[in-house]
């Protein structure tokens, strides 16, 4: 549920940084819109839901892993903001197929 394919010159230069909604600077790898500076992320506009989303399930699935309370109030918001694409609902259906486990958050979403 929280597996992406991603530009890997991208994901390397974003590591483990927040994510913010803007930044000062602009960053550009190819066609992908995506600003890197002092250790904080913006990502497409485009692609904040299904991020948020992605968050707010592992957090929910796995114990060990926590938001800030700034990122969980950033992913909230993300998640409200841009709603959930009706291939996001299938896409979700067809790992629950595949992993045998839901994703509470997509569920909830794609009632």
């Amino acid at each position: 549920y929280n597996l992406f394919p991603a530009i890997g010159a991208v994901n390397a230069m974003r590591s483990n940084y927040n994510f913010v909604a803007t930044l000062p600077t602009k960053t550009e790898f190819g066609s992908c819109d995506m600003p890197i500076s002092d250790n904080k992320v913006v990502p497409p506009e485009a692609s904040r839901g299904q991020i948020a989303r992605a968050y707010l399930y592992m957090q929910s699935a796995y114990g060990r892993y926590k938001m800030s309370k700034q990122q969980q109030q950033l992913m909230t918001a993300w998640d409200k903001m841009y709603p959930v694409s009706s291939w996001e609902c299938e896409r979700a259906k067809r790992i629950e197929s595949v992993q045998g486990n839901t994703n509470a958050i997509m569920k909830e979403r794609c009632k």
